[in-house]
């Protein structure tokens, strides 16, 4: 995404987030998968090649509120009344299955975009190969 791109997208999702910023406020329940979604396996594999491909993926779609090295530190993750999730979080990321991260991923809530009509089945499976990558450069294990 070019610069001019990113700039655009963050003050409209500044904008889109003031205005949708009492429905994200009331709506404090946990974001949970359900068990069927919870269930589902991965069908990509992480290769390099898939990796790269999620890299250009979450840099144009994803860095602007999960950050660079989805801290959820991004540019625009001051606007949500929720944070973005922080991919290096080992607690967190424990805790999700791929089927409930790409069912996130894919349905969205509050100011997460549901991505399922944009970025296709591979390109999400493979987004989250990438979240896998970014808590596992986070966290390496000794």
């Amino acid at each position: 995404m070019k610069r001019v791109d990113q700039i655009a997208f963050l003050l409209l999702f500044v904008l889109a987030g003031a205005a949708r910023g009492r429905l994200v406020a009331q709506d404090n329940k946990p974001w949970v998968a359900s068990d069927e979604a919870k269930k589902v396996e991965n069908p990509v594999p992480a290769t390099p090649e898939n990796l790269q491909s999620a890299q250009q993926l979450y840099k144009d779609n994803c860095v602007l509120c999960h950050g660079d090295k989805g801290k959820g530190d991004g540019l625009a993750a001051g606007t949500s009344q929720v944070p973005p999730a922080n991919f290096t979080d080992a607690k967190l990321m424990g805790a999700e299955t791929d089927g409930a991260l790409f069912w996130k991923l894919s349905e969205g809530k509050g100011t997460m975009p549901s991505w399922k009509d944009t970025l296709s089945e591979k390109e999400r499976w493979e987004l989250v190969n990438y979240m896998r990558k970014l808590n596992a450069d986070a966290n390496p294990k000794p």
